[in-house]
């Protein structure tokens, strides 16, 4: 290639990397193909078109990129671990390990395969492996913040929390700008009484330059350390102003959606004859429901001690799939006006669902404790008529407490930092529950998270009867399951039940006056 060619193509992928940056995707595709016809052995030209089929959701196409690609580039490492991140995106988790390690056998310190499987692993929650690929990502490069981050968030949740301070120490010392940091070090520590690391929080948080998002994780990592301090004061400041900095980062968010949501879930499905029917899909599931923060970490645990369950703990497979089968519907508007109880239509979604869940181990019975599924119920009931279905209790007030003060990594949860929209979504969802408790009552297990926590042995051997699952010591010891937790509940899971925690938020109601607005059980 000649000096003026080589110019030529820098400048014109400089211009595509631009439009990639801006998100111009389409014009992304047609300018790279166009560079393409002349340039069909560059790796970047053939990545730009794949990956932008990936952000527009047609993952298909961005398969079909890379596979012609690979007859053109056999042994390039950035087209195989791009394929792998198409498969992962379509669903297909088998798939895109399979394509990362191809990356790695053509090149062993590939760092985006390692994060990527990384990111898989954990999602399969092999929890070793997670490690191994992110540590392995660790010695390539240990000056990335991407890989720091993301080491340090594997370490954590798989309660190593020791080596995890050590490498968020390492995060700030190489990144002072990276804010999160902060967050992540409360969820892992316990304050004292003149923390250093507080201190460093309160001279962090005076620079004006900080961003909403900076600045909320910041306060939230400060309210968690004045609550460990027990200083009740401090603690409701910074509860607060965690809160209100928080909900200006959501941009478009509209509570009326969220009312649109429940609306229509519950005008289907109240009109709905539920049927028993005679296939077992779903025998092999639990599903673990109910507001964030209401026990379901602790229950989870419980359960997937058993040695003949896997935790998946916060499974996305349900709400993702329904997500992209019905993404150009944000509303739901038109979601419950299709037929759902079509034969067809049933047995297509549940094999697909299904598919997904037999990824973690297709020979134990699946743990998935994504407390929004609740939902879900009566989807599931038609979905998975053999599955088991756990409705996680706790008082509604502590509930709604615990989740007020605390971050979450879910997306879409507006509501959670709006003292008047955490009500409104309290009562929400214990009007569409009434639903689910009057229409499937049978189907779905009620378990108080305070009987629980005062009389741990007989709950347990409650819970695990309506499993099917003969009682096991395991499931009382339960600090001892290794299951990854990378919920809010980090560091609460690996500790003993412990019955501080019923009525938690008492002390509290004068400081935080909305809370006892949540006792009335109405739909806003």
């Amino acid at each position: 290639m000649s000096n003026e060619n080589i110019i030529y193509l820098k400048k014109e992928l400089s211009k595509i990397n631009n439009l990639f940056k801006q998100r111009n995707f389409i014009l992304v595709i047609s300018k790279s193909k166009i560079l393409l016809k002349k340039n069909a052995y560059q790796p970047i030209i053939h990545n730009f078109i794949g990956l932008s089929y990936v952000e527009l959701g047609e993952n298909e196409k961005a398969i079909e990129t890379f596979l012609l690609a690979q007859k053109k580039l056999p042994s390039d490492s950035s087209i195989f671990c791009n394929t792998g991140i198409a498969y992962k995106q379509l669903g297909d988790l088998i798939k895109a390990r399979e394509y990362f390690y191809k990356a790695l056998n053509f090149n062993p310190e590939h760092l985006p395969s390692h994060i990527n499987l990384g990111h898989l692993e954990n999602t399969l929650k092999h929890n070793e492996m997670a490690i191994k690929h992110y540590l392995d990502a660790y010695k390539i490069n240990n000056n990335s913040e991407e890989v720091l981050i993301y080491y340090t968030l594997s370490l954590s949740s798989n309660g190593k929390f020791e080596e995890a301070k050590k490498i968020i120490k390492e995060l700030n010392n190489k990144f002072p700008n990276n804010n999160k940091s902060y967050q992540l070090f409360s969820k892992i520590h316990k304050y004292e009484i003149d923390d250093n690391h507080q201190q460093i929080m309160l001279d962090k948080i005076k620079d004006q330059s900080l961003n909403f998002e900076d600045t909320s994780n910041l306060y939230f990592a400060l309210s968690k350390s004045y609550y460990d301090q027990k200083n009740i004061k401090k603690f409701v400041y910074y509860t607060r102003k965690a809160n209100e900095i928080k909900f200006k980062t959501f941009n478009d968010y509209n509570f009326e959606i969220e009312k649109i949501k429940f609306k229509q879930i519950r005008n289907y499905f109240e009109n709905i004859q539920f049927q028993d029917q005679i296939n077992n899909k779903g025998k092999n599931l639990i599903f673990i429901v109910g507001l964030p923060r209401s026990g379901t970490t602790l229950l989870h645990q419980i359960i997937s001690s058993h040695s003949k369950v896997f935790g998946a703990e916060e499974s996305h497979f349900l709400s993702d799939y329904l997500g992209e089968k019905f993404k150009d519907d944000k509303s739901f508007k038109n979601f419950f006006t299709k037929e759902l109880i079509n034969n067809d239509l049933v047995s297509k979604l549940s094999d697909d669902i299904l598919s997904k869940y037999k990824m973690y181990d297709e020979n134990k019975i699946i743990v998935d404790k994504m407390p929004f599924n609740f939902k879900w119920i009566g989807l599931i009931k038609i979905l998975f008529p053999k599955a088991k279905v756990i409705h996680s209790n706790r008082n509604p007030i502590d509930s709604a407490f615990s989740i007020y003060r605390n971050l979450f990594d879910t997306p879409g949860m507006g509501w959670a930092y709006n003292q008047d929209d955490l009500v409104k979504y309290v009562h929400l969802y214990n009007d569409l529950m009434s639903l689910w408790q009057k229409k499937l009552g049978k189907f779905i297990y009620e378990y108080h998270y305070e009987r629980l926590v005062t009389n741990q042995i007989d709950e347990t051997k409650k819970i695990l009867d309506f499993c099917n699952l003969e009682f096991e010591d395991k499931c009382i010891n339960y600090t001892e399951n290794k299951t990854t937790v990378s919920t809010v509940s980090i560091s609460q899971a690996r500790q003993k039940i412990y019955k501080s925690s019923i009525n938690l938020s008492n002390k509290y109601l004068d400081y935080f006056p909305f809370l006892n607005k949540i006792i009335k059980k109405k739909a806003p």
